[in-house]
């Protein structure tokens, strides 16, 4: 650990954000329960397909994370724009704020899934009853995030345990009822079943999927100057985030193959699924329902605080002048009013093929490809970034050093490479009949959305700088090539 670096301002003691609430924060944007009933194919075969994404892509993005968000405030903008300047800093905060208006959905379907099947399980395959939901439901979480920071992220904290944690432990406990009780367990668990089975390339797509099943893991970044001791605590809740996060993915997939047959599962129903067969057996079902509003609450502050970070990033964007005013727009609790009423309007119009989609799950499996294709190209500039200023920036001090960095990044980016490439695989669950077609409209969305803030960089004018906002999120005025926070004046 090196010592206090001049880059970060943090709170004076007795005030802010604690690391474990940090752990907390960031842990509820990594941590969203979409893949476990699929995952749960697997059987104990999922536990080896959790821990490889977990070593080659959590960690390093943990680590590397850790050391830039402690040194460089700001988040993913800022520190690619110390390493390689405006053009590709812009270009990764588009991805991650992109990303999010394809993930709200997948997110929300998820949800909307598990409190329909207590009704009914054709409710929760409904189209109609999805589109809705994801509506509803995004426009909830748009109205607690017009209120600021403060209390969104209070409500993402403890969505986390109310609805991640604490149902994720009692699925734990009562699978291990269910089997001492000499209940048989839905899918073997023999030694031999710890090597997952192989089921062709298709099958890898789920695989990388759980990649971006832990990502996210930059998102709570922005909100490094409201810790209460940056520069040792936002290491430790990188900690705290992995190992609940590993841990959560591993307890609730495990706890839905002991319970329902691979035949059986829903994608977006799986886990309320499983409740209703243990919850049953022990004459307790009418907790069902319980269980399905924690998984809501879950769902609503993973949103919330996806709709927090990456916005109040590409606002930083847009107040160096690289977005129009519109997108700049801000109230007075500094929540970016432009940029979530654009994702507002593109969340809209995705609920839409809910409504008119044959099959909801292909709709869900759709939305997930989309999400890590989308979403895998800014990680590469993380770790690229990571590399670059380790070479030309040696000798700053760093809040948190990184062990063996150039492992980490190397290990990271080989890890994007291949799950960028393999993501373009249909997955089997699609049932596609044309791959190459598949391919090609995959890659031209993936290509388009890219291209987008390099249009903006093209065309943008000098009259689109605006001063930072003053009642802005604190992480919105930093990201000046020095790393130092931007004035809030008008800048020459």
């Amino acid at each position: 650990m090196s010592g206090p670096s001049p880059h970060l301002s943090t709170k004076q003691p007795g005030h802010g954000m604690r690391w474990p609430a940090m752990g907390l924060l960031s842990a509820s944007a990594v941590i969203n329960l979409t893949n476990v009933a699929a995952m749960s194919e697997y059987g104990l075969g999922s536990v080896v397909l959790y821990l490889i994404p977990a070593l080659v892509f959590l960690l390093p993005a943990a680590f590397v994370a850790a050391e830039l968000g402690s040194t460089w405030p700001g988040g993913v903008f800022t520190w690619v724009h110390e390493a390689f300047g405006e053009k590709w800093a812009f270009c990764a905060a588009w991805q991650q704020w992109v990303q999010n208006v394809i993930f709200y959905p997948l997110l929300l379907s998820f949800a909307a899934g598990n409190l329909a099947f207590v009704v009914s399980p054709d409710l929760a395959r409904s189209g109609p009853f999805n589109g809705a939901f994801v509506l509803v439901g995004f426009g909830l979480c748009a109205a607690v995030a017009m209120h600021g920071v403060r209390h969104a992220s209070l409500f993402s904290v403890w969505s986390v345990l109310l609805g991640i944690v604490l149902p994720t432990a009692l699925l734990s406990l009562l699978a291990v009822v269910y089997l001492v009780g000499g209940h048989g367990s839905a899918a073997p668990l023999g030694a031999r079943d710890w090597v997952p089975p192989w089921s062709g390339i298709g099958g890898l797509v789920l695989v990388v999927g759980n990649f971006l099943a832990f990502g996210g893991v930059e998102v709570s970044a922005v909100h490094v100057r409201e810790m209460r001791d940056a520069r040792h605590g936002y290491p430790k809740a990188m900690v705290v985030m992995a190992l609940l996060a590993t841990s959560i993915f591993v307890l609730a997939t495990l706890g839905v193959a002991v319970a329902v047959p691979r035949t059986r599962v829903d994608l977006s129903a799986g886990l309320i699924q499983a409740f209703e067969t243990y919850l049953s057996t022990f004459g307790m079902r009418r907790v069902a329902p319980l269980i399905a509003v924690l998984f809501l609450v879950a769902t609503l502050g993973t949103v919330l605080t996806w709709i927090l970070g990456p916005n109040h990033s590409l606002l930083l964007v847009g107040r160096k002048g690289l977005l129009p005013p519109f997108f700049q727009r801000t109230n007075t609790h500094g929540t970016p009013t432009g940029l979530l009423a654009t994702q507002a309007v593109l969340v809209a119009l995705l609920a839409l093929l809910f409504f008119f989609a044959r099959d909801v799950n292909q709709v869900y499996w759709a939305l997930d490809a989309m999400t890590t294709q989308l979403y895998i190209p800014m990680y590469g500039l993380l770790f690229l970034s990571a590399l670059r200023l380790r070479r030309t920036q040696p000798d700053l001090p760093r809040g948190y050093r990184a062990p063996m960095l150039p492992v980490l990044a190397g290990v990271g980016l080989v890890a994007c490479v291949l799950a960028f490439l393999v993501g373009f695989v249909p997955p089997k669950q699609l049932g596609v009949q044309n791959a190459a077609a598949y391919v090609a409209r995959l890659a031209g969305l993936v290509l388009s959305l890219a291209a987008v803030p390099f249009v903006f960089y093209a065309l943008r004018k000098p009259g689109w700088r605006q001063p930072p906002p003053r009642a802005s999120h604190p992480g919105a005025g930093s990201g000046s090539r020095t790393g130092r926070p931007t004035p809030a004046k008008p800048e020459p």
